[in-house]
């Protein structure tokens, strides 16, 4: 299954306008000093927020595109010094099975650096 998720972290403040605006409520969070899994102290609070889950990554990628149009219609950037964003996809595949592609076009690309998003891709 190919996820889409996205993590958003940041001033407590700055989440919180990011949040209200947002076309979905986020999958979970955290604040400011909970304790990781591996025992840090997380420095800031955050959210994730699921985009999509798709078996084919081209409908997967249709399915980004929509969130983060959506998150621009409603004025929602990232691009701001107490705030962050990262958009995660993850690829999981059948043992031996072939890594699926997927196929940014450059306006997806231009549309997550105008939205300040950083892009992480795990296979």
């Amino acid at each position: 299954m190919n996820i889409a998720t996205m993590k958003v972290h940041g001033d407590d403040d700055a989440l919180a306008d990011v949040r209200d605006g947002l076309p979905t409520e986020p999958d979970s969070d955290w604040q400011k000093g909970d304790v990781k899994p591996d025992g840090r102290v997380r420095i800031d609070s955050g959210f994730y927020v699921g985009i999509g889950t798709d078996q084919n990554p081209d409908e997967l990628l249709k399915k980004v595109r929509h969130y983060l149009a959506e998150c621009q219609a409603r004025g929602i950037h990232f691009e701001r010094s107490d705030v962050a964003a990262e958009l995660r996809i993850s690829f999981t595949t059948e043992r031996g099975a072939a890594t699926p592609s997927l196929d940014f076009i450059l306006a997806d690309l231009t549309l997550l650096v105008e939205m300040g998003i950083t892009l992480s891709i795990i296979a």
